[in-house]
């Protein structure tokens, strides 16, 4: 199955271009691309009489490795009170289990219990998310002028920014549990909970840079073709740059 990129990234970079020229109130469309960095964490396979939780796994991004870590938001802000904001985000992040690896495993496997360390791979074959751990998520926002004025000045045109928001996420799940694979999409698959702190520096009305640090946290409940589901939940750190469109009726 092809990712999420296609026709939704283009649509979005049109908006891009055209949005200073068609819009009057204050929007920005920032697309965005970095790294990504997921915390250690337990997963837990549920699957028949096997119910089994692995703690303290590993995981990769490969960030810069197609399909790469991108993302983009549409923001806006209002006009009664310019320092506070809304927006919309998708991310389209990466993570893949490190399965070569040995964990602690406690639970039981086919109705026998089981307690100690082997390999991940003794059961779970492959696990990953790379087209990809995809987020969306509605987002308040707050941003600081430090001239305490919105004027073109070098440092008037550099805003620092918070945000915090929610959402769920849309992974694409492949799976290989024994030989039993999966490979979709799934809508919804659990909530996301994000914040971030960034930096905006308008080189003009039009078009600003952007330098964000963002942390996310998704609860992925991934269903098996076969039956029985993998949950995780992971902490996603995700260091973004980007360049923004922007319609700035000052």
């Amino acid at each position: 199955m092809k990712p999420l990129l296609g026709k939704g990234m283009l649509v979005t970079l049109a908006f891009v271009i055209f949005l200073p020229k068609v819009a009057s109130a204050e929007f920005s469309v920032i697309i965005y691309f970095g790294k990504v960095l997921t915390d250690n964490g337990a997963l837990r396979l549920k699957k028949g009489n096997t119910d089994l939780t692995f703690s303290d796994v590993r995981w990769e991004d490969k960030s810069f490795k197609a399909p790469i870590f991108y993302g983009a938001r549409i923001s806006y802000w209002f006009d009664q009170w310019p320092n506070g904001g809304v927006a919309v985000d998708f991310t389209h992040a990466k993570t893949i289990l490190r399965e070569d690896d040995t964990a602690s495993v406690k639970g039981s496997r086919n109705g026998s219990p089981v307690d100690g360390r082997e390999p991940i791979s003794d059961t779970i074959r492959h696990f990953e998310l790379t087209h990809g751990l995809n987020m969306v998520t509605f987002n308040g926002l707050y941003r600081w002028f430090p001239t305490g004025t919105r004027d073109q000045s070098p440092l008037g045109r550099m805003q620092p920014y918070a945000g915090l928001g929610a959402g769920f996420s849309i992974p694409h799940v492949e799976a290989d549990v024994n030989g039993e694979k999966t490979g979709r999409y799934q809508v919804a698959a659990g909530p996301v909970i994000n914040g971030m702190l960034g930096l905006n520096y308008d080189f003009t009305r039009a078009l600003s840079g952007v330098l964000e640090y963002k942390l996310s946290y998704a609860d992925v409940h991934a269903d098996l073709d076969s039956g029985g589901y993998i949950d995780t939940e992971t902490f996603n750190h995700q260091f973004i740059s980007g360049l923004a469109g922007n319609s700035k009726p000052w």
